[in-house]
């Protein structure tokens, strides 16, 4: 059986550089421009690219890695190596690893099976 291990990751979408909070319909919106925070769009959808690097221990906040924004491959590949070492792409945050406690039960209980002898079949 594989063992599992959770991951936590918060990502603090108002780092991103030209993103920017406002109001609609009385609703209070994030607003992150799709070419300007180098996004792709892809078949109604909308991707950020992200590198998260993990460490063999823990920092001294508990973080056992962060995560930060990369820049898709396709801009990448158009603007140059050159070009893109000038482009700051911000620091999303930090991964936290939640260990399972001992008390922790990862079995299935039983349920008891109800029977009912007046169903129509």
């Amino acid at each position: 059986m594989a063992k599992l291990q959770s991951y936590s990751m918060s990502i603090a979408l108002t780092k991103m550089q030209h993103g920017f909070i406002t109001t609609k319909n009385g609703a209070k919106c994030l607003v992150l421009p799709i070419d300007d925070n180098y996004l792709t769009e892809k078949e109604g959808a909308v991707y950020m690219q992200t590198d998260v690097v993990t460490m063999d221990s823990e920092d001294t906040n508990g973080n056992w890695g962060f995560q930060v924004q990369k820049l898709p491959s396709d801009k990448y590949k158009e603007i140059g190596s050159e070009e893109a070492k000038k482009i700051v792409l911000p620091y999303l945050g930090n991964l936290k690893i939640f260990q399972k406690k001992a008390t922790d039960s990862v079995d299935a209980i039983p349920m008891e099976e109800e029977v009912h002898d007046d169903l129509p079949f």
